[in-house]
């Protein structure tokens, strides 16, 4: 696929399950040991009651839906502008659907605007985001 092969309305998704192992290895890959990702002790006291992940982790899986959506042997995708509310924690044990559709099209630009939603498995929205990506044609 091409540029104009993206057409407004355009839909991927991509599905993860956060297990322990890939919530350890995204802190260890980023350094970030937030207790509120690793202590369940403490969080039994906070307002989740229980240890959730990084929300980097989280978003993580809209970027993951845009490469499987627009890259090609013909295209690679590049983030350029990002809005991002995490709306709702996510567990160890979640699994979560990150949703992307074009919404815009740049065409002088080879842009596309694209709304992107992350929901658990049971329904619950837990990203809402809009990305502003490149596609090049190579």
């Amino acid at each position: 696929m091409k540029y104009n092969d993206f057409k407004i309305g355009f839909q991927g998704t991509f599905t993860k399950t956060i297990t322990e192992e890939v919530n350890r290895k995204f802190g260890e890959l980023v350094e970030d040991f937030n207790p509120v990702h690793f202590d369940e002790e403490r969080m039994k006291k906070s307002i989740f009651g229980r240890r959730a992940t990084n929300g980097f982790l989280t978003e993580s899986t809209i970027g993951a839906a845009l490469v499987h959506m627009f890259t090609s042997d013909n295209t690679i995708v590049i983030a350029l502008k990002k809005e991002i509310k995490l709306l709702a924690p996510v567990f160890i044990g979640d699994t979560i659907t990150a949703t992307v559709n074009v919404k815009e099209k740049y065409p002088e630009k080879l842009r596309l605007l694209c709304d992107c939603s992350v929901k658990k498995q049971d329904g619950t929205e837990v990203v809402k985001a809009e990305f502003l990506v490149k596609i090049l044609d190579i």
